[in-house]
């Protein structure tokens, strides 16, 4: 019997993955050094974009669930990264502030991009 379903390999969904998986494999060295996750990472650089955001709107930025955000951010503020405090707009509402150790490890990971532009052998146009 012949069908017309795609090999699996072909999938346009299995090779974002695939790629997806590998960046993400590509920075754990570098993240681990740091005692970093990747998720710990992506939510510190949306953080980095601004002086606060509410948890909503970073749910947005980052494309992670509420539970797992409370979380990372639950662990980034052990670490001493962040701070979460009421909002002074709305008391029902948290924002997150980026403290001094938080804009210090932007500096502390500025290397890793530069690193993985290397790894991809790509310009910045491709």
């Amino acid at each position: 019997m012949i069908t017309n379903e795609p090999n699996f390999n072909d999938m346009v969904c299995f090779s974002l993955y695939s790629a997806s998986n590998s960046m993400i494999r590509q920075y754990c060295p570098e993240l681990g050094q740091l005692n970093l996750t990747n998720p710990q990472f992506l939510v510190m650089m949306s953080l980095w974009n601004t002086q606060f955001v509410y948890i909503k709107e970073l749910t947005e930025q980052t494309y992670l669930d509420a539970g797992t955000l409370t979380q990372i951010l639950k662990r980034l503020e052990k670490k001493g990264f962040i701070q979460r405090k009421k909002s002074e707009i709305d008391e029902r509402a948290k924002v997150i502030v980026v403290k001094e150790e938080g804009l210090l490890l932007k500096k502390k990971t500025s290397h890793i991009f530069n690193k993985m532009e290397c790894r991809l052998h790509l310009t910045q146009e491709e």
